[in-house]
């Protein structure tokens, strides 16, 4: 088998969603959790941070990244603010769910501006 044959991440998940209900309800359920992991990672090897890095910019503690990424706890709403204040994600919450995107992706001008020197005010504003 090559690596090309392989399936990714993706596509395995959404196989396992169509064929097993309870597996599709568990991945309803912690779809937030899961997508802010997602965002939370990509951003930290984006800019090249660690997670003791990373928390230190934004207040926290590094356990408190370390189970963010983890994707088995549902954010607090002030984790979401915080994080979407940073430029790190971006959450729109709606009746049918709340999205999360990465800032990036999501149009923002994180990469207009030094995002260092953007988590710096943030982290100070909120201490």
């Amino acid at each position: 088998m090559n690596l090309s044959d392989l399936q990714d991440h993706q596509a395995v998940r959404d196989a396992r969603r169509a064929s097993d209900p309870e597996y599709a309800a568990e991945a309803a359920r912690t779809k937030l959790a899961d997508d802010v992991s997602v965002a939370v990672v990509r951003y930290r090897e984006e800019h090249r941070l660690s997670q003791t890095e990373f928390a230190r910019r934004l207040g926290w503690k590094q356990p408190h990244v370390a189970r963010l990424e983890r994707g088995d706890v549902t954010p607090s709403l002030e984790s979401l603010q915080r994080l979407a204040r940073a430029g790190v994600i971006e959450v729109q919450v709606k009746r049918q769910g709340t999205i999360v995107k990465n800032a990036d992706s999501a149009g923002s001008v994180i990469r207009k501006r030094n995002p260092e020197n953007h988590v710096k005010r943030l982290a100070s504003s909120t201490a």
